[in-house]
């Protein structure tokens, strides 16, 4: 992980332990540990204490389901570790930049990867070796539950969370004062709620499987995985099928929970669209010609992708797309996407720089159209020297075919202060500004040129 995306760092205190944590301002409490996450950290001493006193087990498989910047997780596994055990954390994110923070955090404060290993995936998702029912299922599972995941999310959590736990396996979720009951009704219904602790503005469960000797025992779970129709396999992540049309382009979008903008393009999008249609076939269809590649970075719910495998098709005559990447941070966004848009490469990237390498690797070439919404961060948090514009010219130009096309959207402030920063390899193309919002083209030089 590279150092602009650190916006502030704090000290931590647990357990006796002093830690110190990178935090960002594009992932969830910027500022400071939350007093969500303070909370459960409380509960979760006191039950360690409590096993280590009784002479229980230690956890060793450990999932931190949701980890924003790794402060429950390493901060878990250092008490483990500290009591003797043998512990090794899951940590996953939906959110690639909280897999990187959560990593970085975790290599800072002496957690080593055998201990401490991070993932961008759904919640609950796992490798194969995780089954639950029997001893391969979690021990243990700490989760500051995102409050805006959807109803429907949350509820496939709490029953799949404890059919994925071994015979003594916990749940320990803090969750907003607001959805206690909801969270307390479904525990009820498929789990034995073992403690409930309230704060004032948060309350933390603490369940476990029903055993054959209660009134009835929870089914063994799946664990959540991605790829193939992620929808249909998880329909309690849909959120609408939306009807909408871009640039006289009739689209169907199937949109989730979890993911940018829900039932509607944003406005860089549109503006993408109409940019890429004033360009015109004949300038798309020589930048796709012979060995070409395709990459859209943050591509939201996929309505800008799919208006152009569209506009491909109708405008530019390809009966055949080219390779295509989808990539950017939210995984649950890319599934979106390419459930939308058809075959396609994901790359969870927090990124272009970061995943340069594994764009690249995906299409197996550079690029012949790159679209790219880069979700940057507010320039007040960021130190004086650091320039997200001209570091993401830089991460372009590697990535494109000479006489590509690289299109970007942002707010129209942000467009300007990219087009100064622009390289003399790029020559622009065209510019489009739509109700605050900008779209520009520039294409990447000939050799010779």
């Amino acid at each position: 992980m590279t150092s602009h995306f650190v916006t502030r760092t704090v000290p931590f205190r647990f357990r006796g332990v002093d830690f110190s944590f990178a935090l960002s301002q594009g992932l969830f409490s910027s500022a400071e540990v939350d007093p969500g996450t303070r909370f459960l950290l409380k509960v979760f001493s006191q039950i360690l204490d409590e096993d280590i006193q009784a002479g229980n087990p230690l956890p060793c498989r450990v999932l931190d389901a949701g980890c924003g910047t790794g402060v429950i997780g390493v901060c878990a596994a250092s008490a483990i570790r500290a009591a003797g055990g043998d512990v090794c954390v899951r940590a996953q994110d939906r959110d690639e930049l909280a897999r990187l923070f959560t990593a970085f955090n975790a290599r800072k404060n002496g957690i080593p990867v055998s201990a401490l290993e991070a993932f961008t995936e759904p919640l609950l998702a796992a490798g194969q070796e995780i089954a639950g029912g029997g001893d391969s299922g979690w021990d243990l599972i700490l989760t500051n539950i995102p409050a805006k995941t959807g109803r429907a999310v949350l509820d496939d959590f709490v029953s799949r969370s404890a059919g994925l736990l071994n015979r003594r396996g916990r749940v320990m979720m803090v969750a907003v004062r607001t959805l206690a009951d909801f969270f307390r009704e479904r525990i009820a219904g498929c789990a034995l709620l073992e403690r409930e602790e309230a704060g004032a503005e948060h309350h933390v469960f603490v369940y476990r499987q029903k055993t054959p000797g209660d009134d009835f025992s929870v089914a063994p779970a799946s664990p959540v995985k991605t790829g193939g129709d992620f929808i249909a396999d998880y329909p309690f992540y849909r959120r609408d099928s939306v009807d909408c049309g871009i640039e006289e382009i009739p689209l169907r979008i199937e949109t989730v929970h979890g993911a940018p903008d829900f039932d509607s393009p944003d406005g860089t999008a549109l503006a993408a669209a109409k940019l890429t249609r004033r360009l015109g076939a004949g300038k798309l269809r020589a930048a796709l010609d012979g060995e070409a590649a395709i990459l859209v970075h943050e591509p939201g719910q996929g309505f800008f992708p799919c208006f152009l495998r569209e506009f491909l098709r109708r405008e530019c005559g390809f009966t055949r797309l080219p390779p295509t990447v989808l990539s950017g941070r939210n995984i649950l966004a890319l599934e979106a996407s390419r459930i939308n848009y058809g075959e396609a490469a994901l790359v969870p990237a927090a990124d272009l720089r970061l995943g340069g390498d594994a764009l690249l690797m995906a299409a197996g070439r550079r690029f012949s159209l790159a679209v790219v919404f880069p979700e940057l961060l507010p320039q007040s948090s960021l130190p004086k020297e650091a320039c997200q514009f001209a570091a993401l010219w830089d991460a372009a130009a590697p990535l494109m075919t000479a006489g590509g096309i690289f299109i970007a959207g942002f707010s129209s402030t942000d467009a300007e202060r990219f087009d100064r920063k622009k390289p003399p390899a790029f020559t622009r193309m065209g510019d489009i500004k739509r109700k605050g919002f900008r779209a520009l083209a520039y294409c990447k030089a000939g050799a010779g040129e």
